[in-house]
C-alpha cells in the first residue's frame, strides 16, 4: 500500500521532531514483556517511546506443513479470505449475504460429489453450474470490496499485509499509537468470525498466482521441483500455494475445517512494538483476544523424512537463464548445529564481498552472475541447507557445482581465521540489532523466534549460541552434513534450438557419460 501525501508529510515533520532511534538495548536486542491470557493466547510487548506509532503482528502456527495430502494450499488460501471482513465488515446485508453463501457450499458440495464420481457432463451438472453462478452474482450484491482496508487506511494505518509460510501466517500492520483499541477490535473479529466471503473468486485468484509465480517463472519452477526432490516424505515437500489440482479442488467448508483446526488463541502470538504502555496493552488485549473461545491445539505427527543416502538431481530443460541450486538436510533449532550453519551461511555467501563463495565464484573465476545460501523451505522442522548460483555465460551449472565443492572441501580442511569468525559473528548481531531497528522489524522478528522456540528471550540466547560457534564447529557440519550422499542438486539449462540439438547428438552419439561418473570427485572428502 502506497504512502499517502499526508502520511509522508506527517512521518517527516516526526522524524526531524524524534529524530532517529536505534530502539536496541545494549545488549542488541530490546527487552520483552510477556503475558499469557486464561485462553491461550499469548502476547509480547516492546515499548518504544518517541513517534506515536505501533506496529502489531499476530503469528499463527499454521502453515502449510499442517495441512493434509489432497489439501494442499489451504493455509495460504485462508491468508487471502481474512482479508474479506466479516459478519459487520464488508457486507451491506449479513443475514441475506450468509443465506447465499450456504446455497452456494450445497451446490458446490453436489457438484463435487457428481464430478469426482466420474459422472460426465449432464442436464444436472450443466444446471448446478448455472445456478452457482447466478449464486455468486447474486451474493456479490452484498459485498462491500475493501472495506477492511479502508477502515485501517482511514485510521491512518500503513504496512497491512500478511505472509504464508511453510511454518506459519502472519498478519501485521501499522497504526498510529491512539489506535491500539481498533487494532484489536478488527484482529480479533476476523480471527473470530470468517465469513469465507468471495471464496470462489479468491480462490482463482490464487490459482492465477500459482501459475505466474511457479509454472511461468524459472525460478519458482526450480525451486518446487527441488523442494519437492529432496522430501519424499515429509510434508515440507509441498509449495506453499499448493499443487494446482488441490487448490483447484478446496471448498469454503474445507478451509473452514483447517480454520476450526488452527485458529485457536493456543495455537497464536501477538507482538506489538511501539509507543504504548503496557498496561493500555494488557488491558486492551485481554478485552479483545481473551474472548477469544478457547481450543486445545490437535497433536502434530508429521511423517519423519527418511535419511538420504545418495544424490538426487533434477534437471530442467527451459527457455531461460541457467540456474543451480544445491541443498543438503540438516537439524534445526534447539539442535546446535542449526546455529553453526547460519554461521557457515555468511562465511559462504552474506559477508559482502569477502565471502567465501563470492570472492571465489564471481570475484576470481567469473563463473557466477551471483551467488546466495539460505535455509529452506521452513525451520520447524529438519530442514535444508541451499547454495543457489546463477552461472556467467558462457560457464555453465556443472562448472559452478564443481567450483562449490572445491571450497566446502577447502574449508572443510583449512579451518577458517579467528578474525574471519569474529568478524562474521559480529556481522550477524549487528544485521539482527538493524532488523530489528523498525517497529515493524522488530514485530516480524520476535514473533517469529517465538513461534520457533516457545521463549521470549531467545533472541538473546541465540546471540550466545552463535558466539560459541567455533572454525572447527564449521568443518565439522561441513564434514558431517555437507556430502555427496546428502545433496540434491537441481538446474535449469537453456533449451537448445532445434540445429543445436542435432549437432549435440551427432557429436556425443555413444558418449553419455553416467550420473556417477558426473558428479564424481565431487563430495566432501573426510
Amino acid at each position: 500500500m502506497a504512502l499517502r501525501g499526508l502520511w509522508k508529510g506527517t512521518l517527516l515533520a516526526l522524524l526531524l521532531i524524534y529524530g532517529f532511534s536505534p530502539w536496541a538495548s545494549e545488549a542488541g536486542v530490546p527487552e520483552v514483556r510477556f503475558w499469557q491470557l486464561s485462553n491461550g493466547f499469548r502476547v509480547l510487548f516492546v515499548p518504544r517511546p518517541g513517534m506515536p506509532f505501533f506496529s502489531a503482528v499476530i503469528y499463527v502456527k499454521a502453515g502449510s506443513v499442517d495441512e493434509q495430502r489432497g489439501e494442499t494450499g489451504i493455509a495460504h488460501l485462508l491468508e487471502h479470505m481474512a482479508f474479506k471482513g466479516t459478519p459487520w465488515i464488508g457486507t451491506s446485508d449479513w443475514n441475506a449475504e450468509r443465506d447465499v453463501l450456504l446455497r452456494i457450499e450445497e451446490v458446490v458440495d453436489k457438484l463435487q460429489n457428481l464430478t469426482e464420481s466420474g459422472v460426465a457432463e449432464t442436464s444436472e451438472v450443466e444446471a448446478l453450474r448455472a445456478e452457482f453462478l447466478a449464486l455468486q452474482k447474486q451474493a456479490r450484491k452484498y459485498v462491500i470490496p475493501n472495506e477492511y482496508d479502508r477502515l485501517i487506511t482511514l485510521a491512518g494505518g500503513q504496512d497491512v499485509n500478511a505472509t504464508t509460510s511453510n511454518d506459519y501466517t502472519n498478519y501485521f500492520m501499522t497504526l498510529p499509537s491512539h489506535k491500539l483499541e481498533l487494532w484489536a477490535l478488527l484482529e480479533s473479529q476476523r480471527l473470530s468470525y470468517p465469513t469465507w466471503r468471495e471464496f470462489y473468486q479468491e480462490r482463482d485468484v490464487v490459482c492465477e498466482e500459482r501459475r505466474m509465480r511457479m509454472e511461468d517463472d524459472p525460478s519458482g519452477r526450480l525451486y518446487e521441483e527441488f523442494i519437492a526432490a529432496a522430501f519424499k516424505a515429509h510434508p515440507y515437500e509441498a509449495p506453499v500455494i499448493g499443487w494446482m489440482s488441490d487448490v483447484q479442488r478446496l471448498t469454503a467448508e474445507r478451509v473452514a475445517m483447517f480454520y476450526r483446526r488452527w485458529y485457536v488463541p493456543s495455537n497464536m502470538v501477538a507482538v506489538v512494538v511501539g509507543d504504548l504502555r503496557k498496561e493500555d496493552v494488557r488491558t486492551i488485549t485481554e478485552k479483545y483476544f481473551g474472548s477469544l473461545p478457547a481450543g486445545a491445539v490437535p497433536p502434530r505427527h508429521p511423517t519423519v523424512e527418511p535419511t538420504q543416502k545418495g544424490s538426487r538431481r533434477i534437471t530442467i530443460e527451459l527457455d531461460a537463464q541457467p540456474q543451480l541450486v544445491m541443498g543438503w538436510h540438516k537439524p534445526t533449532y534447539p539442535d546446535r548445529d542449526a546455529y553453526i550453519f547460519d554461521v557457515l551461511q555468511y562465511v559462504l555467501t552474506d559477508n559482502g564481498r569477502s565471502s567465501r563463495l563470492y570472492t571465489s565464484l564471481v570475484k576470481k573465476k567469473a563463473l557466477c552472475e551471483s551467488v546466495s545460501s539460505f535455509t529452506a523451505p521452513g525451520e520447524r522442522y529438519p530442514n535444508l541447507f541451499c547454495i543457489w548460483a546463477t552461472p556467467r555465460a558462457p560457464h555453465t551449472a556443472d562448472e559452478v557445482e564443481k567450483a562449490v565443492w572445491d571450497e566446502l572441501n577447502t574449508l572443510a580442511r583449512e579451518s577458517i581465521t579467528t578474525s574471519e569468525l569474529e568478524m562474521t559473528q559480529n556481522k550477524i548481531e549487528s544485521n539482527l540489532v538493524k532488523e530489528m531497528e523498525t517497529n515493524l522489524g522488530c514485530a516480524r522478528r520476535l514473533g517469529y523466534f517465538f513461534l520457533l522456540s516457545g521463549d521470549p528471550d531467545f533472541p538473546r540466547r541465540y546471540q550466545e549460541e552463535l558466539k560459541r560457534v567455533t572454525s572447527a564447529d564449521i568443518q565439522a557440519v561441513i564434514q558431517k552434513y555437507l556430502t555427496e550422499q546428502n545433496v540434491t542438486v537441481a538446474e535449469i539449462i537453456s533449451k537448445p534450438t532445434t540445429a543445436s540439438r542435432k549437432n549435440s547428438a551427432s557429436a556425443s552419439s555413444g558418449n553419455t557419460a553416467a550420473p556417477s561418473e558426473k558428479s564424481s570427485g565431487r563430495g566432501i572428502h573426510k
